[in-house]
């Protein structure tokens, strides 16, 4: 247990004195390899180099700057749990090893699948905190793995990190639950006590490593409620958690962005993709997260009407709701045999100053376009409050592992592909106040839930009493869950609003476990239905004021200019695509040549189709081109309504191409084999460049099926 000189450093916020530093200098010295150092201005801790620990297959530990290095666990191909991976240019998960003249920090910790490279490679018994800026389960086995990694009588590793993820860490130790963790149990507490220990952290709250100081900032949303937002005062180093994420592999030679000819081009698509995915959904509480980094973004400035953490008063902030009283106990180093510290103190930081670097838990380090990405993040999170404050879709759900979770985030991709907001809420977090202030706000709504014991969780109880008291049934409705042996509470949510009267956009989507790539597909198209739902309601209670408009000039304007614009016309071909276990088509008429040299092409894609999230950089696809007085079937059978996930090629005659995998309509005239290059944002659709990697005329004599309109506003 700690010793009285520990437990009063615990009550003033200090970090305790666990053993003799005399051999810091010496440890940091012990340089095994690094890549390259990094040329920065001359800092207080200038002498203190940066642990280089071993490099690894998997594992790559780059300097960043003085006592600042990165150790990125690289995977090239897609990890396939969450649906932001859908981009398919692998991924970087990136701790970071801070070393001041007193005491080593690693921030953040590895996806499981490295967990155990991540221990080799990283020295562990040279680290004496361990901040975490984000924490779920599957990290769990990485923080068990440097723990195990440590010698049998090392101090006590202290983990630093928010209440929510403090409930994580006092879960998974807790024995016979299906939260538990026997590797993390086994290594918490060793023969000769315990082998770490927990300190939780608020706003305003620091570490002293000795010559450089760890300031903190709790930056929730409703996917990551345990994220804190670290800054390093002496190299300047703002740890950033999940914001300024891009989910794509950096190669050994290039761990920021300054690393690139023109890093923010380079990976602009890769960090507006994650934002898409991630943030866009729960843009308010991610526009708070930014208000509270504004000290340290330079040039961007705080939204209209919020005061910057320096200006405004500070107020402690209280726990989450979700964080029961006996683990507040446990934390405080009360009846539990895992406590061994108390809440840290909160220690008054001057202000800030602009951080010289963005290092994110995903992608390259952001230093040469952290002003731009930051000005890019404000608009995107404006453009999507806007769009909430118009009409928005309320996403509601609780998560007991993560899938559900990740059920909740592809549909929250779906419908704000159709392009309709989204207000995500996390009910285990909020009250039933916030629900009915989402509800009331929203113009459709859907509810998604684990089975646990049977049942839904009483969070999600909650929360479906208050939509059904104060939800408009003209809503359009959605339920989804997981469960690992049985399914009840997705039936219970939908017994219990198909007889309060609503209708549903959409059928249930229940997944057993981890939700597949075909499942997280479904659940993405399930979404887009909603969307369409909400907007067709729309649509019908504006049809009076459109037909007054449509009798007016400004109208008769519009109706011109769309019928001269419909008198493009192009060329009918059928866009088929794969993507894992998932196959996608689509009718197409809006396809250009855009190259000889090397033959590319161009296609437009509305963003709210399936097959959009099909087309992304890099992926491959079959252009299909239609045959004159031979297309009217393909027509008929790409045009039909779809339900999430069913078989878009129907009766269709189709061959699969050995190359990609993708189909091949028999009864084209051409067909050719092609790769995404580049996708450019125009207004509701995406233009896709691609390579023709391969082409084969399928038939000799024909001519190309042409599309004629009369109106430019569809196709």
């Amino acid at each position: 247990m700690a010793s009285a000189a520990a437990a009063s450093s615990y009550a003033t916020g200090a970090a305790p004195v666990s053993r003799a530093r005399s051999h810091v200098r010496a440890r940091a010295a012990r340089v095994v390899r690094v890549r390259a150092s990094v040329s920065e201005p001359a800092t207080p801790d200038a002498s203190v180099s940066a642990p280089a620990p071993r490099t690894t297959d998997q594992v790559f530990v780059d300097a960043l700057a003085p006592g600042v290095s990165s150790a990125r666990c690289v995977c090239r191909e897609r990890l396939k749990f969450e649906v932001e991976y859908g981009m398919q240019r692998g991924s970087t998960d990136n701790s970071y090893i801070v070393v001041g003249e007193r005491a080593t920090a690693l921030l953040d910790l590895p996806d499981k699948s490295f967990a155990r490279a991540f221990a080799k490679t990283v020295d562990c018994a040279e680290v004496d905190y361990i901040v975490l800026g984000h924490l779920s389960p599957k990290r769990l086995d990485s923080l068990a793995a440097v723990l195990e990694a440590r010698p049998a009588d090392a101090p006590a590793l202290e983990v630093w990190c928010s209440n929510p993820a403090a409930q994580v860490i006092y879960q998974a130790l807790k024995p016979g639950t299906p939260a538990s963790n026997e590797a993390l149990t086994g290594a918490w507490k060793g023969a000769d006590g315990l082998r770490a220990r927990l300190r939780t952290v608020r706003t305003g709250d620091a570490l002293d490593l000795g010559g450089r100081r760890l300031d903190f900032v709790t930056a929730p949303t409703p996917r990551w409620p345990d994220a804190v937002v670290t800054y390093d005062t002496a190299s300047k180093f703002l740890f950033t958690s999940k914001l300024f994420s891009a989910h794509v592999a950096t190669d050994a030679a290039r761990p920021t962005d300054a690393d690139a000819s023109d890093g923010f081009e380079e990976y602009l698509a890769d960090w507006r993709y994650f934002f898409d995915c991630m943030l866009a959904p729960m843009a308010r509480p991610a526009t708070a997260a930014l208000d509270k980094l504004a000290p340290y973004l330079s040039g961007v400035s705080s939204s209209p009407g919020q005061e910057t953490p320096e200006k405004a008063e500070k107020v402690p902030e209280p726990a989450p709701a979700s964080v029961a009283p006996k683990l507040t106990r446990w934390l405080m180093g009360a009846a539990s045999k895992y406590a061994g510290g108390g809440s840290v103190a909160s220690t008054a930081a001057p202000p800030a100053t602009a951080a010289a670097a963005g290092a994110p838990l995903h992608g390259p380090v952001v230093r040469a376009a952290r002003n731009e990405l930051a000005r890019e993040y404000r608009e995107w999170l404006n453009a999507q409050i806007a769009k909430a404050d118009d009409f928005a879709i309320a996403v509601i759900y609780a998560s007991a592992y993560g899938n559900t979770s990740a059920m909740a985030q592809a549909i929250a991709r779906g419908v704000t592909k159709a392009g309709v907001a989204v207000e995500m809420l996390n009910c285990e977090l909020s009250t039933s106040e916030d629900v009915a202030a989402l509800i009331s706000k929203t113009d459709g709504f859907c509810l998604g839930a684990p089975t646990l014991g049977g049942h839904m969780p009483t969070p999600v109880s909650n929360a479906l009493g208050v939509i059904v008291k104060e939800a408009s049934r003209e809503f359009p409705a959605g339920v989804f869950g997981s469960f690992g042996w049985s399914g009840e509470a997705v039936d219970l949510m939908e017994s219990r609003l198909k007889d309060g009267g609503f209708s549903f956009a959409f059928d249930a989507v229940r997944c057993k476990f981890k939700p597949t790539e075909a499942t997280l597909q479904v659940c993405e198209e399930s979404g887009t239905d909603l969307a369409q739902a909400v907007k067709k309601l729309r649509r019908k209670k504006q049809t009076a004021e459109t037909k007054a408009l449509a009798s007016g000039g400004a109208a008769a304007g519009q109706s011109d200019t769309a019928a001269a614009v419909g008198r493009i016309v192009g060329s009918l071909c059928a866009v088929t695509a794969k993507k894992g276990d998932a196959q996608s088509a689509m009718l197409a008429s809006w396809v250009s040549q855009a190259s000889f040299n090397p033959p590319a092409l161009t296609v437009a894609v509305a963003k709210e189709r399936a097959v959009e999230s099909f087309l992304l950089k890099g992926s491959t696809f079959n252009l299909n081109v239609l045959q004159q007085g031979n297309e009217k079937d393909t027509i008929k059978a790409l045009l039909k309504p779809f339900a999430p996930g069913e078989n878009r090629f129907g009766d269709m005659e189709v061959d699969i191409s050995e190359s990609n995998g993708c189909a091949i309509v028999t009864q084209a005239l051409s067909y050719m084999e092609c790769e995404v290059e580049e996708r450019m944002e125009g207004g509701d659709h995406w233009v896709v460049l691609a390579k023709v990697q391969e082409g084969k005329l399928l038939k000799d004599e024909g001519l190309t099926a042409i599309h004629h309109r009369k109106t430019g506003t569809s196709y």
